[in-house]
């Protein structure tokens, strides 16, 4: 998702919900810090040279509540376009004689004295330097919703005023011993107090006595990050909350960044340079979701402060500190913090013994491929947050990296999620590779492929209650053993799928990832499921052509869904990171043949190998070495340069049957 101000912030959210951002600086922003804030089904990534215009009013708050953009199509998939509102301060001004040639104007909103523009969001980098120095108001312009932002606009940054409410006071004091009476020092932006029993926000203002807001009785939560600026020094940013503040009566609240501790994070590496950093409190509020988040980029040592809090007990309330680092060739993601309270001593001694060594490669589906890959890796936080922290490591095709990170998080084990881009350009990302959150333990060892070859076509299907099956296809699938390939560009890739029942069509599609069968009878019927792809694309060399076809039964299940009975076979070896296999020398293939239902036995599975693009096939010994698991010893030729084709047949003990081609399912060299 492409912000106003040329960021860009990686927006991922799970079946089940977990939500995590990941802000990545435009062109020319490096070392730009973000605060984050998620409140309920709001996601906030608000850049620090933002945070003054939105807490003045002058920048529309869900410019920057990335999960809302997202949901209204905004998102970088769905379009290179941002939808604004702009108006001068001075209200004579003409939008047209002002604005800069790159926004293109629209229609007029009347209502707040300006005018629709539309922004290219590849402009949005050399636009932004002129939307903060220029006294104007931006609004998100949604489709069809003119009166919903003109009315939102009219009261951006406006205070909640109640006559019978009471006055809460905050008297926060920076590093410097200076009282903060502008709310845009502190991230993220808006600055507001939560009401602990409803949830509901409340914006705090500026005024002399320092920041303040009018709320009703009741019990209230308040966290920020302030920025603090000393001349020829470093700024510091320190993390500053009262996690529980009663007002029933005018109430004056103190916050002394004075008396905040020095975040520290030693690890064995001699001198290690960090990468990013992001901490702050991950808390529920009213049974929600609420955080208080700065991501910082680069080394930011003797920068961060955290104030110690009371125990907080009855909700979720965790000082945290994501770190990303590096150390000659060695990476490390580390989670650390405090549940229930800020700690008055947050330094970290981390030894690699603790950590969990991930060994990873990443691999090219080809030689001479223009492309390149980036490396996100998050850490679900334990409990009831929901919230999901993590970095991103850009990455040369093809590469090894050794990385380190926390399989726990205070005592509680951590589920890691992988997710790698292979891309040409930031914009112009290929494929994704996404692996299934899974936990680890201190001192394992763990190795993993990226984009391994063989390539070949896998399907996977569901079968609802009320009888609909629907499938969905990955024609180019690596070999990979755990997580899924998504293509996010079609463009050179056909595909025909056909589903037939009891020998006649019920379904086809030409959609290469998707055929829906509607609703098929609900009594247990024999299918077949016949798959046929090609490509030419710039991503990959291998699996030019592929077919795929599976026989199974299958019954509506009693609940809600169950997956179709479907085989799949991954072919896997010690292939090379271009995906070749040595020419001239005996090579071992490992078959790997999985059923979505576990309670099936895999009785064979069958192999043969075509070094002429599937004119003439050879078939070779299998041997099976465990369940589901067959080896087979290829005599490959001297033949460098050239692919290898596979086919495969595969059958369980109830029948079900696979059979699966791929032309060039890898390279010899």
């Amino acid at each position: 998702m492409t912000l106003v101000t040329g960021d860009r912030v990686r927006v991922t959210t799970r079946s089940d919900g977990v939500s995590a951002a990941t802000p990545i600086p435009g062109t020319g922003r490096r070392g730009m810090t973000f605060g984050i804030r998620r409140h309920g089904r709001e996601l906030n990534v608000v850049p620090a040279d933002a945070a003054p215009l939105v807490a003045a009013g002058r920048l529309d708050p869900r410019l920057f509540e990335v999960a809302g953009l997202v949901r209204s199509g905004l998102d970088d998939e769905k379009t290179g376009h941002l939808p604004l509102v702009l108006a001068h301060s001075k209200a004579s001004a003409s939008v047209r004689s002002w604005i800069p040639g790159a926004l293109r104007p629209g229609r007029a909103v009347p209502r707040l004295r300006g005018r629709a523009v539309t922004e290219p969001k590849a402009a949005a980098g050399r636009t932004w330097c002129w939307l903060a120095g220029t006294p104007s108001h931006v609004w998100l312009d949604v489709p069809g919703r003119a009166d919903g932002v003109a009315a939102r606009g009219a009261g951006l940054g406006a205070a909640q005023v109640d006559e019978a409410a009471y006055t809460l006071t905050l008297r926060v004091i920076d590093r410097a011993g200076r009282l903060v009476t502008d709310p845009g020092r502190l991230q993220p932006s808006p600055t507001v107090v939560a009401n602990l029993d409803t949830g509901e926000l409340t914006d705090l203002t500026g005024s002399a006595a320092g920041l303040v807001a009018q709320l009703t009785p009741g019990a209230y939560a308040f966290s920020g990050i302030l920025s603090t600026d000393q001349g020829s020094s470093p700024t510091s940013h320190t993390l500053l909350s009262a996690p529980r503040i009663s007002v029933g009566a005018n109430t004056t609240v103190t916050l002394d960044a004075r008396q905040a501790h020095l975040i520290t994070t030693r690890v064995d590496a001699a001198s290690p340079s960090t990468v990013v950093t992001t901490f702050g409190l991950v808390e529920t509020v009213a049974g929600g979701p609420f955080t208080t988040l700065l991501t910082l980029q680069g080394d930011v040592r003797n920068q961060l402060y955290a104030r110690a809090t009371p125990s907080v007990t009855g909700r979720t309330y965790d000082f945290t500190v994501f770190r990303s680092m590096t150390a000659g060739s060695v990476t490390y993601d580390l989670l650390l913090g405090r549940q229930g309270r800020v700690p008055a001593n947050p330094a970290y001694v981390v030894h690699d013994s603790a950590l969990t060594r991930y060994d990873a490669a990443f691999a090219a589906p080809g030689t001479g491929l223009n492309i390149n890959g980036v490396w996100f890796r998050e850490a679900e936080l334990p409990g009831d947050s929901m919230i999901g922290l993590g970095w991103h490591f850009d990455v040369p095709l093809p590469a090894r990296r050794t990385h380190l990170f926390s399989p726990q998080y205070a005592g509680r084990p951590l589920a890691w999620s992988d997710n790698f881009d292979a891309r040409s350009t930031p914009t112009q990302v290929w494929y994704s590779e996404v692996r299934h959150p899974l936990r680890y333990a201190a001192g394992q060892r763990v190795r993993h492929t990226f984009s391994p070859a063989a390539f070949r076509p896998q399907v996977e299907g569901y079968r609802q209650g009320d009888g609909v099956m629907n499938f969905s296809m990955a024609a180019l699938s690596p070999s990979l053993r755990d997580g899924t390939l998504i293509v996010n560009d079609p463009t050179g890739i056909t595909a025909t799928s056909t589903l037939r029942r009891a020998g006649a069509v019920v379904a086809t599609s030409t959609d290469p990832f998707t055929l829906n069968a509607g609703v098929q009878p609900k009594a247990r019927t024999s299918y077949t499921l016949d798959l046929r792809a090609g490509q030419h694309v710039p991503w990959l060399r291998y699996a030019t052509t592929v077919t795929g076809h599976w026989q199974f039964t299958s019954a509506a299940p009693a609940g809600y869904a169950a997956p179709i009975p479907l085989l799949n076979t991954v072919v896997v070896g010690t292939f090379d990171l271009h995906g070749r296999a040595r020419a001239g020398q005996p090579f071992t293939l490992n078959l790997v043949t999985t059923s979505p239902d576990v309670t099936r036995t895999v009785t064979r599975t069958l192999l043969w190998v075509s070094y002429d693009d599937g004119h003439t096939w050879t078939r070779v010994p299998t041997t099976q070495a465990g369940p589901g698991r067959w080896s087979a010893r290829v005599n490959q030729p001297n033949l460098p340069g050239r692919f290898v084709s596979i086919r495969t047949l595969a059958e369980d003990d109830q029948g079900n049957e696979l059979t699966m081609t791929s032309v060039r399912a890898y390279g010899l060299h």
